[in-house]
């Protein structure tokens, strides 16, 4: 499959493990994408990336993957494991790779391991109106979360991301049965 105008082919990317000296591109690919998901999200909070010991932890149990075309890195995803669920933190593709299945391919790759694994779920925090957010993880199977049904860790989550500024309202959990 094609990927559009921008020379991303599908057939090309490769998803694999990254690497620690992958860090600092993580980090730009994530300040890229803030800006669409600010932007589409309304908020004006100030552009973050994921510090290097989460980037690390998730390295570490092998849950930190790249998306990658002819040696350029285009996206990544990380994941980490609560109890016995892949909790996903963070997918983030570059903006000039959005909309063409890389960041589908992350998460689906993201998935497969959390089967791998046994793991029972899936579980993320993320906003529930972009397009790109909750109404795309309900087409891949996700379902949002409501009240008790939200594992305390998540609750806690959202209630940080509150804190830092997000709209409570706009905030979901949601799971996905691994």
């Amino acid at each position: 499959m094609s990927l559009a105008a921008n020379g991303v082919d599908a057939t090309m990317v490769t998803i694999r493990a990254a690497r620690q000296d992958e860090f600092a591109r993580l980090a730009e690919i994530e300040l890229d994408a803030f800006a669409v998901w600010a932007q589409a999200c309304g908020t004006s909070l100030e552009p973050s990336v994921a510090p290097d010991h989460l980037l690390q932890e998730s390295l570490d149990h092998e849950l930190l993957l790249v998306a990658e075309e002819g040696g350029r890195l285009l996206g990544f995803s990380l994941g980490l494991v609560v109890d016995d669920d892949l909790y996903l933190v963070e997918i983030d593709v570059e903006r000039a790779a959005q909309g063409k299945g890389v960041g589908r391919s992350l998460m689906l790759a993201l998935l497969e391991e959390g089967r791998k694994r046994g793991l029972t779920s899936a579980l993320l925090t993320t906003d529930r109106h972009v397009p790109f957010n909750a109404p795309f993880y309900t087409k891949l199977g996700f379902c949002i979360l409501e009240g008790a049904d939200t594992p305390v860790f998540l609750r806690k989550r959202l209630q940080k991301q509150i804190e830092s500024g997000l709209d409570a309202e706009r905030r979901v959990g949601m799971r996905l049965i691994l």
